[in-house]
This record gives structure tokens, sequence and C-alpha cells, in this order.
């Protein structure tokens, strides 16, 4: 059985997470500076993240590797069969001119009012096709409407990320239509008992194990609470 090093650059805790973060200051510089493909930075930060693993924190290869395969299964299904469905529909609607007579209803029947615009793309639109597809799909669509109706690239990528943390992390059912459990129950969504709890309603027997365990202050609580005031503090 493997053991996580905490500290192992020098027994520092500083250290040990600077050296954590090079494979991500890897992928960004290759990305924002060198402006390298997607793939080549993604593939980059994979042999950093890799050669450090086993090299600094003792992680046996052989378990290394078969992280990376389990890490490119798990991405390639059920991901990114999720993924390339909600583009394909996006392009679908794109040719056809559905999205052009989309974004003509919207500019016709939407206030010119562009904080209700963000609430009615941004966050309503947003959780819808998060309960959909999820994995990133609902920022490319709907920064891509806020953008065909105007909104600076930057703004309406910052806005999307921002709407889009209450829904990503609140509760993901077992009838989930992109996810069918929580991978990290406790940790990213709060278990159905918690829920159940806080609702006062029974919890059917039916339900998973890995969804009934009880686990106290779930992370997406206070995350997601932390989203109204900064939508507050974020000048629209």
């Amino acid at each position: 059985m493997f053991h996580q090093l905490e500290t192992p650059v020098g027994g520092s805790l500083p250290l040990s997470f600077l050296v954590a973060t090079i494979p991500i200051a890897v992928v960004l510089v290759l990305l924002g500076v060198m402006r390298r493909p997607a793939w080549q930075a993604s593939t980059a930060g994979l042999i950093v993240g890799l050669v450090l693993a086993i090299g600094v924190w003792k992680l046996p290869a052989q378990i290394g590797i078969s992280s990376v395969l389990a890490g490119a299964t798990f991405a390639a299904w059920p991901i990114m069969w999720i993924v390339l469905n909600a583009l394909l529909l996006y392009n679908v609607s794109v040719v056809s001119g559905r999205f052009d007579a989309f974004r003509a209803w919207m500019l016709k029947h939407l206030p010119n009012d562009r904080r209700v615009v963000l609430v009615v793309i941004g966050f309503s639109f947003g959780c819808l096709l998060e309960g959909v597809s999820g994995f990133g799909a609902p920022i490319a669509i709907t920064s891509a409407l806020l953008i065909a109706l105007g909104f600076n690239v930057a703004d309406a990528l910052v806005f999307t990320l921002i709407f889009n943390t209450a829904p990503v992390l609140s509760v993901r059912p077992p009838d989930r239509v992109s996810v069918p459990a929580p991978l990290l129950p406790g940790a990213i969504a709060p278990p159905l008992a918690t829920v159940a709890a806080r609702a006062t309603v029974p919890v059917p027997a039916s339900a998973p194990p890995l969804l009934t365990a009880n686990v106290p202050e779930p992370l997406s609580a206070p995350v997601t609470l932390s989203v109204p005031p900064l939508i507050v503090v974020v000048p629209v």
C-alpha cells in the first residue's frame, strides 16, 4: 500500500507545495505564453507530473502508469463522450442556423439589461446544461451565447465561470443524465443522507451506498454559499 508523502521536499510543506505546482505552471506557460496547442501543453504537464510523482513523491512507477491509463480511460469514457455529444449538438445548431435564430429571439425578448441577460443565460441556461452535460460544456456554450450578444470575451468567460460554480458543486443525484454518481461523496457533492436530513425527507432504500454516507460539512455548501457575495462584488 502506497502512502503519499506530505512533505517530500526538504521536509517543508511550502517547498513541497511549490514543487507540486510545477505541472500546472508548465501547462499555463505553454498555453498562455508559448501559445502551444492544448494537447501539447496537457501532455507536457502529464509527463512533468508523472516524473515528480515517481521521483519526488516516491510513487511506484507501476501505480503511476496505471493511474495515467485509468485517467485516460475515464476521460475518454464517459467524459469525452458526453462533451462530444454536447459540442455536436451545438455545432449542428450553428450550421443549421438555429443558433442565430435563438440569438435573435433573445435579442427581441430579453430586456436591455446585461445583468438580466447574465442571469438568464449565464446562470439559468448554464444550470440546465450542467445537469444535461457538465464537464465544461456549459462554459463553452453559454460564453459563446454571451459573446454573440455583444459581451466582451474575457467578461463572458469570467461571468460564466462564476455562475457555473453553484450548479457544478450542488447535489448530483443518481439519475443525472451525465454523471451517475458523485466521484467523491461528501467532498465534491453532499451525500444523499445529508441532503435528505436537511430537507426532512427519507432516503430511498435503493440508493447506492456511496451516496448514503453522511459526511458532515460537505465542501459544496460553503463554496456554493460564497458565490452570491462574489457576484455582488464583481462589477457587472
